[in-house]
């Protein structure tokens, strides 16, 4: 804690601070060595010429260590819940000029931004990678352009980061929905085997990424390689993650109908309900299949649970939006690296 208190009175010792140069550096205080929560909320009320006389400070400062605490800090700020879009912005815009500080200077920079610091030391690199992950995962839930553009820095800078390679794959994954408009049949073929190849590469850097066999086998399936299908998705019936079982499950049940095999279908289907049993599609997809067969009874008798106001959680209608859940944990490992 003295150590983090004396980078935060290096800053504060730029000389000639105005009254509204010294705001911003308690709040950053704060963030390092008290309250962080509070402290995200502090730096969100201060005024945009408080926040951006801070932000100018950065070039004079004595402190070698501070752009990690101030990156992160800027990064809750714009990502951490329920944010303006405006201010959401503006606070991306300050972690994303921080962090490319020290980049290689012929990649084009995200922001119009720019901080030059004569004694300040660069983020670290794991700080880095980690801050384009969470980044680019919150920025595909909403649109692909902006993720698009982070990607192209983080797979620069990190060809072998697996984490990055399924964000690029996720991206392109994306891109085969109809979900997505404006593309034409052959730009989702491209983009089919642009995913193909990046989850394949993520399972070469780390074999157990069950998102990525997951997503890999959905890819296959769509593509009508349904053994390869299968062969990714039968393990995922085991998985410790009820989201990841449950996708599993429903997608092989699409395989096994595909295949003709209608009484493994319907087990994968019920299997797929069992693990998220608030979730719709998998016992919608069961019901139809007792329909086809005969069983229209039981079809029809599922359909009101299964479509019952209770069941308001499936992770199917999310699927094609990537990983945004994982948004907040990855802000707590962004906090807990603010410590250079």
């Amino acid at each position: 804690m003295r150590r983090s208190g004396a980078l935060v009175l290096a800053f504060l010792l730029y000389a000639g601070a105005a009254q509204a140069q010294q705001a911003y550096p308690a709040v950053l205080l704060e963030y390092l060595t008290g309250d962080a929560e509070a402290a995200v909320g502090k730096v969100r009320g201060l005024s945009r010429e408080e926040v951006l006389a801070g932000f100018d400070a950065f070039n004079f400062t004595q402190s070698e260590r501070i752009l990690q605490a101030a990156a992160a800090l800027h990064t809750e700020a714009a990502l951490r819940g329920r944010v303006p879009p405006g201010d959401r912005l503006f606070h991306l815009q300050i972690a994303t000029a921080i962090v490319e500080f020290g980049e290689p200077a012929e990649l084009k920079s995200n922001t119009s931004r720019v901080i030059r610091p004569a004694h300040a030391a660069p983020v670290s690199p794991p700080f880095r990678n980690l801050w384009y992950c969470t980044v680019i995962n919150a920025l595909e839930a909403e649109g692909l352009r902006e993720a698009d553009a982070y990607l192209t820095h983080a797979l620069l800078l990190f060809p072998s980061s697996g984490e990055i390679q399924l964000l690029a794959g996720i991206a392109q994954e994306m891109r085969t929905s109809p979900r997505v408009t404006g593309l034409g049949a052959g730009a989702r073929r491209d983009a089919s085997r642009e995913a193909e190849r990046r989850y394949r590469t993520v399972l070469e850097i780390q074999s157990d990424r069950l998102e990525a066999r997951l997503r890999l086998g959905r890819l296959l399936q769509q593509r009508g390689d349904l053994p390869g299908a299968r062969a990714l998705l039968e393990p995922l019936a085991s998985a410790l993650d009820p989201r990841i079982a449950y996708l599993g499950q429903l997608f092989l049940g699409g395989v096994e109908d595909a295949l003709q095999h209608p009484d493994l279908a319907l087990a994968a289907y019920e299997g797929a309900a069992a693990r998220v049993p608030l979730a719709q599609t998998a016992r919608l997809a069961a019901s139809e299949l007792r329909h086809r067969a005969g069983d229209r009874k039981a079809a029809a008798g599922a359909v009101p649970d299964a479509a019952g106001s209770a069941n308001t959680v499936d992770p199917w209608w999310t699927y094609i939006f990537g990983e945004f859940w994982r948004v907040d944990l990855l802000l707590d490992a962004v906090r807990k690296m603010r410590r250079a």
